[in-house]
């Protein structure tokens, strides 16, 4: 073992155990203010419910009756997916 490679293991090993520390104070001592400005007195939802209640309804409604809708979309995403898939894997040497 060369002696670069050995202070280089040691220099790694100091500069992780320095970031674990340092991202250690960050964690119990300095306070993050997320939610410091949110307001506390939005008390109505911002969309009205009492108008909308029939749209959920019939939007519910429409997804379970017509559920082949639904599977022929997921299929067609299986498909694209599994095609972009092959084209990244496909190799150059047929292209010449």
């Amino acid at each position: 073992m060369s002696n670069n490679n050995k202070y280089g293991n040691a220099a790694t090993l100091v500069a992780i155990i320095g970031l674990l520390m340092v991202l250690s104070w960050l964690f119990v001592d300095v306070t993050f203010p997320a939610f410091e400005y949110a307001s506390d007195d939005l008390h109505r939802p911002l969309v009205p419910l009492r108008e909308f209640n029939s749209i959920s309804e019939y939007s519910s409604r429409f997804l379970w009756d017509n559920r082949t809708l639904d599977l022929t979309g997921q299929a067609f995403v299986m498909v694209a997916a599994t095609i972009g898939c092959l084209a990244l894997l496909k190799s150059t040497e047929d292209v010449y």
